[in-house]
């Protein structure tokens, strides 16, 4: 009866375990997905943690200058007028 308790214990502590699915690393704010090798239709752009490159979709734009355009979607930009 102990032995049973025992394994309920070790069974009950143990995280879930999912096969065939590892952990995918998420980089830019979740917008990339870092892999040994991008897809064509993917971007590299800088690298994660574990030095892959961040895999980002080709429609994502980073612009690096930090300035805001005209061309920007802030709320005073978007289309169609929001009041």
């Amino acid at each position: 009866m102990k032995f049973i308790f025992l394994f309920l214990a070790i069974l009950l502590a143990m995280g879930p375990v999912v096969s065939g699915r590892r952990h995918v690393l998420r980089c830019m704010g979740d917008l990339g997905i870092c892999r040994p090798a991008c897809r064509q239709s993917e971007e590299p752009y800088l690298y994660c943690r574990n030095y892959q490159p961040c895999c980002l979709p080709s429609y994502v734009r980073i612009d690096i200058s930090g300035k805001e355009g005209k061309n920007d979607w802030s709320r005073e930009n978007r289309w169609p007028k929001v009041s």
